[in-house]
């Protein structure tokens, strides 16, 4: 069941009004950074707004290509991909980007020409709720595999930030939605996460209470209602919801949530990426501030409180010092650790 939100406040019309002389041609300069930034900028904060009024500025789901959407046909994907290997590697960005947040460190590109897989960059509203892209996702990579010029033998899922929660979701979702699994999941070798919050993210949770506090407060209500405009999307990070039955029914300023236990899935390899901007994972800072935006336990899935099934395997996490969370989507040292486990096949 999906919730309605609220109707957009006078703050959120005028901000609304102001993105839209911006990012109104975006459609005719469909890889230009400025309009495509300001449209996921917004995409974030009131994404769900966007979608349920219809506004075009709404980022869907869909693979891109140099800025224009794939369309998931024989003909689509095959003139897209002409030269499609069978073994596919699709990238999923997180809160506030594009598609394009890979272009800086060559991510897929270098996963082509190193390992032979084919890329595949996918964009879409990060302002709805993670549950709702889960099941888009699971729906698009349905209809990539059985479209794909080329049987598909392996495929890849890599994931910052909130996409790594959006690629769990996914797989969370097909098993139920197709009856007996998804044919995409069986082709699915490996995940990848770069910080994602699997147990929540901490900088949610203090704007909540933040908010929460100043709406008690008459002379800071203004303040209150600022922290206010923030999508389900930016809320479903502060518990790390993947599934609806985390969020459906609960006060969405709930500081306790609603957490359900979905094992990493089976058969596949799950690899956490977690950065750090200090030099120790058990250090201060680590526990702390993490990568700036999620901390370590949260990105490797190991919290006291989290659930037991989405702990990840000490030999399945990657921990790099000095990598901000920005920085995971183009570090060398990232794409290095990525390209090394994907290199590593294991037979089954």
């Amino acid at each position: 069941m999906t919730e309605e939100p609220d109707a957009p406040t006078a703050v959120e019309e005028t901000l609304m009004r102001g993105v839209r002389r911006v990012a109104g041609v975006a459609d005719s300069l469909v890889h230009h950074p400025v309009p495509n930034s300001a449209r996921a900028f917004v995409n974030a904060f009131i994404g769900d707004r966007l979608d349920t009024s219809g506004s075009a500025l709404s980022h869907g789901m869909g693979v891109r290509v140099r800025g224009r959407v794939v369309d998931l046909t024989d003909d689509g994907v095959a003139q897209a991909y002409p030269d499609a290997s069978g073994e596919v590697v699709v990238l999923v960005h997180g809160l506030l980007l594009t598609e394009t947040a890979w272009d800086a460190g060559r991510f897929g590109e270098r996963l082509k020409e190193e390992l032979g897989f084919t890329p595949v960059a996918v964009r879409y509203n990060t302002g709805l709720r993670i549950s709702r892209n889960g099941h888009e996702l699971q729906r698009l990579l349905t209809a990539l595999v059985a479209h794909w010029p080329v049987p598909v033998t392996r495929l890849v899922l890599v994931g910052h930030s909130m996409g790594g929660l959006v690629i769990h979701s996914a797989l969370a979702q097909a098993e139920v939605e197709a009856a007996g699994g998804s044919d995409w999941v069986s082709r699915v070798s490996d995940t990848v996460t770069l910080g994602a919050p699997h147990l929540g993210a901490s900088l949610e949770r203090g704007v909540n209470q933040a908010a929460r506090v100043a709406g008690a407060l008459r002379q800071v209500r203004p303040l209150a209602r600022a922290l206010g405009i923030r999508s389900v999307g930016i809320q479903d990070l502060r518990h790390g919801n993947i599934l609806e039955q985390e969020w459906h029914g609960l006060d969405p300023t709930d500081h306790r949530g609603r957490r359900v236990d979905v094992p990493l899935h089976p058969g596949i390899r799950h690899l956490a990426v977690v950065g750090l901007l200090g030099k120790k994972i058990d250090g201060r800072v680590a526990r702390l501030f993490g990568d700036g935006m999620v901390t370590a336990a949260s990105a490797r899935g190991s919290g006291r409180r989290g659930p037991e099934g989405r702990r990840f395997a000490q030999e399945d996490v990657v921990v790099l010092p000095g990598v901000s969370h920005i920085a995971l989507v183009h570090d060398p040292t990232v794409y290095a650790a990525v390209r090394d486990r994907l290199a590593a096949r294991v037979d089954p």
